[in-house]
């Protein structure tokens, strides 16, 4: 088996930061991956454009200068933010006014980035499951995206301890793996190569032809999956001599929800899972298996996109000419 075309090597890390815990936190481990990978870190504070606009329409013609102003505060804002994040107070930040999500995927582009980094939440922060900006930002970005959950685990600039690759025998899900493979080497992690599926004599007909005796037949079924598993992920494994290294097959009923079950009951602090780029709408943006993991997750993601995938949001185009039922 081929290996994706892209290399899996990080060379550019676009962080958008709120400001907030999470994004501190997300900031602290872009700056701890990129010290290992030898990436540049770009930092990126975008205001929201329909704040800005209800404001000058509230102020002016009274308050002149507000973007500026705006501007300075978000600056003044990062100095006090950056001093307590090691590593960051030597970094510039952009302070752009836009859509949330284009401000942030057009930094990736303009900077080539190779990942994008953001907190899971932001002042609100769920028990489970992803923000709305940070859930945008993996359904649109042409590039990988880390949403980094503020966890116990994950305080600061933690290594990932426990990582699970989701891989479903796509190319995408190759990518992940070397993805996955690459931090747990980094970080001295476990990494667990999952697939999540559901044992076919549970589906099976009535009247169906089933095996004589199924507990064979079942044994010889799942040892098949595990052999195919392995073969499949060896050439991202390979590299990596002293990666500890797992394959598990999980029988799960409704198999997206499997992921994070299986990363639950391993405490996982990372789940890597390849997104996809197929012709319906939906798929096209993230796909239903990414979409329920980044619904459920209770730890951080790492979301991997197709090679070549392309999307409006992230392409070269003003916000003007996005649809606004994508900007949502």
């Amino acid at each position: 088996m081929s290996n994706p075309t892209r290399s899996p090597s990080i060379a550019s890390i676009v962080v958008g930061t709120d400001f907030t815990s999470c994004s501190g936190v997300a900031l602290g481990q872009a700056i701890r991956i990129a010290a290992w990978s030898q990436a540049e870190v770009h930092v990126v504070h975008v205001i929201d454009t329909t704040v800005v606009i209800e404001l000058e329409a509230a102020l002016s013609p009274f308050q002149q200068g507000l973007r500026d102003g705006l501007t300075k505060d978000a600056e003044r804002a990062w100095a006090d933010f950056a001093k307590d994040i090691p590593g960051a107070a030597g970094l510039p930040i952009e302070v752009s006014i836009n859509n949330r999500i284009v401000g942030i995927l057009r930094r990736a582009r303009e900077d080539k980035a190779d990942l994008i980094v953001m907190g899971a939440f932001g002042h609100c922060a769920p028990d489970v499951g992803m923000g709305t900006v940070a859930t945008a930002c993996v359904r649109n970005s042409m590039t990988d995206v880390l949403l980094v959950r503020d966890t116990l685990s994950q305080k600061g600039t933690a290594p990932f301890k426990t990582i699970v690759a989701a891989v479903d025998f796509s190319p995408t899900s190759l990518r992940a793996v070397e993805r996955a493979a690459m931090f747990a080497a980094k970080d001295r992690a476990e990494l667990h190569v999952l697939h999540v599926c559901q044992d076919p004599w549970q589906t099976l007909h009535l009247g169906a032809p089933t095996p004589p005796n199924p507990v064979p037949a079942q044994k010889q079924y799942r040892a098949g999956l595990e052999r195919r598993l392995a073969e499949f992920c060896r050439p991202a494994l390979e590299p990596h001599e002293a990666l500890q290294s797992t394959v598990a097959i999980y029988d799960y009923a409704g198999h997206r929800s499997g992921i994070t079950e299986f990363a639950g009951k391993l405490r996982a602090d990372l789940i890597v899972l390849g997104t996809r780029g197929r012709t319906n709408l939906r798929d096209l943006l993230l796909g239903s298996t990414a979409e329920k993991t980044l619904a459920e997750s209770k730890c951080s993601i790492l979301a991997v996109k197709p090679d070549g995938f392309e999307h409006p949001l992230a392409a070269d185009e003003t916000p003007a000419a996005v649809p606004m039922q994508q900007m949502s």
